[in-house]
């Protein structure tokens, strides 16, 4: 065999894969506590690696690509994935760019607390049935789409709660995740469960739900009828028609509504002035803020601050 010959059977041979890191419970884990929370940017810097604990992972911005195990996946902003103990993952960015940026969260989570959640739950009923999402082998995951961007603000409150470890922090994070994991059970089960026309019927509503629960949560920025149609796959009219029959209102009086029970809150717990609190609940004009308080709630913003704070 010549030289050529044995340069190209090195080339066509395939680069040895770098060993898999094994992540121990000792490098996130403090005490007994059994949940620990990050979030981090995601570069070129890990290598592949699987974990003795749980793992949750969600994408909040950027785009990339999610290796598990053989599979490639792309990967992007509202993706969600379910690690159990020992699949082998990493994620990647799918460039230097700033709109590449991957940005997660990762909730690790002991299995054995799991185990206890499971046992408290066992005697209500199928209550404990959620937390399956968490029963499956090494070697496999969970892959989801968070299509409304509504899982945002369960790790964002998670995430601060672990941070800042005020009074309680403990019981709400359980709460949170509880919250976190019987959502993601639901998703999961409309994902997979037969298309019949009444099913459809049921994961529109849901859709709607979502909307609902996105904009209580987003309720000072620009919201319009388009963007959240576009977001939950809808028509317009559709959109319309099924916001309507969830909300019991149409989708301006449910903002407006949202907005002002807000600037509620603003008035009672701060100082700050009528125009300074019309501009942060999402109106531009001071008057027209003024017009929707007093029809919603039957007097003014200022009386309303008076009257309640006395």
């Amino acid at each position: 065999m010549d030289k050529s010959d044995q340069e190209q059977r090195v080339l066509s041979k395939k680069a040895p894969k770098a060993p898999i890191h094994h992540s121990a419970v000792a490098e996130h884990f403090q005490g007994d506590f059994p949940l620990f929370i990050n979030r981090w940017e995601e570069g070129f810097e890990l290598r592949e690696h699987d974990h003795a604990y749980l793992e949750i992972v969600y994408v909040m911005s950027g785009e990339g690509y999610h290796y598990v195990g053989e599979q490639v996946e792309r990967t992007t902003k509202g993706c969600l994935y379910i690690l159990p103990v020992g699949t082998s993952h990493i994620l990647r960015p799918s460039g230097a760019s700033a709109k590449s940026k991957l940005l997660v969260y990762n909730i690790c989570i002991l299995p054995e607390f799991i185990n206890e959640l499971k046992n408290w739950l066992s005697p209500y009923g199928n209550g404990g049935e959620a937390l399956s999402v968490f029963d499956r082998p090494p070697g496999t995951h969970i892959a989801l789409v968070d299509k409304s961007l509504e899982f945002g603000q369960w790790f964002d409150q998670l995430h601060r709660e672990f941070n800042e470890k005020q009074l309680g922090f403990e019981a709400s994070m359980f709460a949170g995740l509880m919250q976190l994991t019987v959502r993601v059970a639901r998703l999961l089960k409309q994902n997979t469960s037969s298309g019949n026309s009444a099913h459809e019927a049921r994961s529109r509503r849901s859709e709607i739900t979502a909307v609902l629960e996105y904009i209580n949560s987003h309720v000072t920025d620009r919201l319009t009828v388009e963007q959240l149609a576009l977001e939950a796959g809808l028509s317009r009219r559709h959109f319309i028609r099924l916001f309507r029959l969830s909300a019991g209102m149409g989708f301006s009086d449910y903002v407006q509504l949202r907005r002002v029970e807000y600037s509620c809150r603003l008035l009672l717990e701060t100082d700050h002035k009528i125009a300074s609190i019309a501009k942060s609940t999402g109106y531009r004009d001071t008057t027209h803020f003024r017009e929707v308080f007093r029809k919603i709630m039957g007097t003014s913003p200022h009386s309303y601050r008076r009257s309640n704070r006395n």
